[in-house]
């Protein structure tokens, strides 16, 4: 409910909103909400009213700064003459600030037709929140106390705030207001909502942070040796309440024993006025790492020994990568809920980092440490949470005017229901440069009108007009998104960029996280996809150093030559880069070339030989009708076979099913017991093959070469007779294997 303020209008003005979820409105959500009007009076027909509601966001900030004040003062002197010195004394002064973050209006009605005593009405609404805006958030000088929301009357500034102390607040406001001509001033009535940003992407943002070599000293000057660590980060964007997962690797080569490992995050809240700052720098969340055998010290021989080997640092390299690789020794850093998300404004600015510090055992010596820019943000899952709640409010989208309501509407008892207004984000007003500054001696004063910025003039697709709304866009990322839906920009002015305005256009988003979504989402569109190695270094040229890694492995994958230039690339990066990119590098070129192609075709890595050799048995009619007619069905040469067979097998054929599914899955690859066949000996006398040597093909390897038996051995059996006779193959024709590609 808002505060209801009454003047020479003869009633009240209240606003009610839907009351939003625990945590706030998600940006890109709607906002429903209704104004009530109530008249004491009956107003005649001609007095004209205007109902208008307004969302309003803004970045405020007082800053606290002292500053030496110089005066005169009169006395007198023990000799009693009045003499003036001049004194000095410190002062504290403040100054104010706000800018605009968003700015919508949403008129409801106009009445001229007159206003019945005592009767309601009620103006619905509904407006959708641009997808862009950053978080309410509240951060004051000395306050070990998070709030990110509140809604204050910075109007009284002249309190001096909170206790005497500077802050800085993004702030979101709905008003109502009811404006009349004549006899009847403005009046208003408003609420805060609490806002949250849009929720991060679900893509992990990892960064390598490259090896750092840090010199132990004792007293400040006595060296014992230097230490090498490094660390991989998961994901460097984050949500509230969510964890880091940090992996580390140190290797010691100094005299001094590692102590202890820190990891931290640290909140750096910075804002602006009038020239002056403010800053509340902060740990939020903290955890150790586990001591392992590479944190021991090093004898005086042994750092020696490594200090003379100039090939140690390349294999420190190594090691520290295959270690957070690996995981072997990982913590937890956790964004609390209660923490501030990272944005950057004109007068408002938020970081994060993560701060890996190496604590040294002993006094006076030094403790190395390295930071990692990182991103807290609304965590990705946050929509399927909860629902936003609604209030019983009818909708009729209309352009921008309303029907205006009168006595003769639909009336619900005493309350006269207007049609609905439904706002896009289409009609906000997103940030700006107009900053309004206030000295220490005004104060700020809400009785003026509202001003809502006139929307945006449509720009003419150039480069120079992209690069100036990126300076000043709340989001460069939607800035960007926005124009590439835009086919007179894409043909315009992203598809012909050379590598040099590519890097100008990240150059110019001052929001380091926005800089890899921008890079990756403008490639596809270089020169109709031919997008080149060049563009991927103008890129790695501009970008800050601990988003040069994940650039290049968010790139390639977009571009056209990396098989022959892929050096370039590789010319650019330092040794670190190298090593955490190299097999990013090869997969993709892996991965353009296709999978390997193998022997000629026909051989047998892709696939048995033709069909009908091995996988269907022998030629139709050989073995299916048994061996060539009357050797087998005669019976053997007199004598040598008198009983015949055993009753039914040469009679019948082969068992069922074993010739005319040929040999059984995997015989012909694994080839006879080593060294039988290889010696071409054939098998023993009289006897045939050993059972099952036939049925496992050559040795090993042989047919994956191509070699094999001559072409049709295998297929029409032995020579007719020769192995009736017991005489084994011709010495070596086993070895050999079918002709190449059979």
């Amino acid at each position: 409910m808002g505060n209801v303020v009454a003047g020479k209008f003869p009633g009240t003005v209240r606003l009610q909103v839907d009351p939003p979820p625990a945590e706030g409105y998600i940006a890109g959500q709607k906002i429903r909400g209704a104004v009530y009007c109530t008249s004491t009076k009956s107003l005649d027909a001609g007095v004209p009213l205007n109902v208008d509601a307004f969302l309003v966001g803004k970045e405020r900030s007082l800053v606290k700064y002292e500053e030496i004040e110089y005066y005169y003062e009169s006395f007198i002197n023990a000799e009693g003459r009045r003499v003036r010195e001049q004194r000095a004394r410190t002062v504290t002064r403040y100054r104010y600030a706000e800018r605009n973050v968003v700015a919508m209006a949403i008129h409801l009605a106009d009445i001229s037709t007159g206003v019945k005593q005592g009767v309601q009405y009620k103006f619905p609404f509904q407006v959708t929140l641009p997808q862009d805006l950053p978080s309410s958030m509240h951060c004051q000088e000395h306050s070990h106390v998070y709030r990110n929301y509140g809604h204050y009357d910075y109007r009284d500034w002249a309190q001096i705030g909170y206790d005497g102390n500077g802050y800085c607040s993004v702030s979101y406001d709905i008003h109502a207001e009811l404006k009349g001509k004549g006899l009847f001033s403005t009046q208003r009535t408003n609420q805060g909502i609490k806002v949250l940003a849009a929720p991060l992407p679900e893509q992990a943002l990892p960064h390598y942070v490259p090896p750092v070599s840090r010199d132990i000293n004792f007293c400040c000057c006595f060296d014992k040796g230097k230490i090498t660590f490094g660390a991989k980060i998961d994901d460097t964007r984050i949500g509230q309440g969510e964890n880091a997962s940090i992996d580390f690797a140190v290797r010691n080569q100094s005299e001094v024993r590692i102590e202890r490992v820190e990891a931290s995050i640290v909140e750096h809240c910075t804002w602006y006025a009038g020239g002056r700052q403010n800053d509340v720098i902060r740990e939020i969340s903290k955890a150790m790492f586990r001591p392992n055998p590479r944190w021991d010290a090093v004898t005086k021989s042994t750092r020696a020994t490594l200090e003379g080997d100039h090939d140690e640092y390349n294999r420190t390299l190594r090691m520290i990568h295959d270690a957070v690789e690996v995981g072997d020794n990982s913590s937890y850093v956790n964004a609390p809920l209660q923490c501030l998300q990272t944005y950057q404004g004109a007068l408002v600015t938020t970081r994060h980092r993560i701060k890996i510090k190496v604590h040294m055992d002993g006094f006076f010596v030094n403790a190395p440490e390295v930071n990692i820019p990182m991103r807290i943000g609304t965590r990705h899952d946050i929509l399927g949470k909860d629902k936003p709640g609604k209030i019983d409010v009818s909708f009729t989208e209309v352009p921008n005017e309303l029907e205006k309501p009168t006595p003769e509407d639909e009336e619900d008892g005493d309350i006269v229901i207007a049609p609905g207004v439904f706002v896009g984000e289409s009609q906000a007003v997103l940030g700006g440069k107009d900053i309004k500054q206030v000295k220490e001696d005004e104060k700020m004063s809400d009785d003026g009108d509202i001003v809502i910025p006139p929307l945006q003039e449509v720009l003419d697709p150039t480069l120079d007009n992209l690069i100036y709304e990126l300076k000043f866009a709340v989001s460069p990322a939607s800035i960007v998104r926005h124009y590439l839906s835009l086919l007179e920009w894409r043909e315009k002015v992203f598809s012909v960029l050379a590598p040099p305005q590519y890097a100008h256009i990240l150059k110019s988003c001052e929001i380091e996280f926005d800089q890899p979504e921008i890079a990756t989402a403008i490639a596809p569109v270089i020169r109709n996809g031919n997008f080149t190695c060049d563009y991927v270094i103008a890129a790695v040229g501009v970008v800050n150093d601990w988003l040069r890694i994940s650039m290049v492995q968010k790139l390639i994958p977009f571009t056209t030559d990396l098989a022959q230039n892929k050096q370039k690339i590789k010319n650019k990066l330092t040794e670190w880069e190298n090593v955490c990119t190299e097999k990013d590098i090869q997969n993709e070129i892996n991965r353009q070339q296709g999978p390997p192609q193998g022997p000629p075709q026909g051989q047998f890595n892709q696939g048995p030989p033709p069909q009908v050799q091995f996988n269907e048995g022998p030629p139709p009619g050989q073995f299916n009708q048994g061996p060539p007619q009357g050797q087998f069905n005669q019976g053997p040469p007199q004598g040598q076979y008198n009983q015949g067979p055993p009753q039914g097998q040469f009679n019948q054929g082969p068992p069922q099913g074993q010739y005319n599914q040929g040999p059984p899955q995997g015989q012909y690859n694994q080839g006879p017991p080593p060294g039988q066949f290889n010696q071409g000996q054939g098998p023993p006398q009289g006897q045939g093959p050993p059972q099952g040597q036939y049925n496992q093909g050559p040795p090993q390897g042989q047919f994956n070469q191509g070699q094999g038996p001559p072409q049709g051995q295998y297929n029409q059996g032995p020579p007719q007779g020769q192995f009736n006779q017991g005489q084994g193959p011709p010495q070596g024709q086993y070895n050999q294997g079918p002709p190449q590609g059979q």
